[in-house]
């Protein structure tokens, strides 16, 4: 998986490599291909994610991380130019399946919270927007538990994904 990263903040935040060994594991672990697959992954500041929550959530404040998934796949299918011909790009043999914007200053004051490090805190909000853009939502108490139960399998190995990069 190719993880498209753009940082508009000033925060050091983790590597496109990072993101890529996390993505790789979340896409193994939900039976997904890995290869010719591609997110876009925006850090910004709460100024830009509270524009862009209030334009497509209606929600007039800052937030942690916003998705959006661009292969609409509420079924879980496999991620392939089979089954979702329209969205794999002939040209470049990829797949770009999704957006991630994650707000710096949010995870910032979210990790304080939590008590762990702003660097982790920004992991597992990817991991989150990951679980959206392939199609899982916490809207229904159903859907929640479900997605809940996802992130926590994948949480419990971040610690072991992390500690081969930086």
């Amino acid at each position: 998986m190719k993880v498209i990263l753009t940082n508009k903040t000033q925060s050091i935040l983790p590597s496109e490599k990072v993101l890529e060994r996390v993505g790789n594991y979340i896409l193994r672990e939900q039976h997904q291909p890995r290869r010719f697959m591609s997110v876009g992954v925006f850090f910004v500041g709460a100024d830009e994610i509270h524009e862009i929550n209030k334009e497509y959530r209606h929600v007039d404040k800052p937030t942690d991380v916003i998705s959006f998934r661009l292969v609409d796949n509420p079924e879980h299918k496999k991620l392939n130019k089979k089954n979702f011909p329209l969205d794999y790009d002939r040209h470049n043999h990829t797949m770009y399946f999704g957006e991630i914007f994650i707000c710096d200053e949010v995870a910032k004051e979210q990790a304080k919270e939590w008590g762990h490090s702003m660097y982790r805190e920004v992991v597992e909000l990817f991991c989150h927007g990951m679980l959206h853009v392939l199609g899982y939502d916490h809207e229904e108490e159903e859907e929640r538990k479900v997605m809940k139960e996802h992130e926590e399998i994948i949480c419990a190995q971040l610690d072991k994904l992390l500690k081969c990069v930086k």
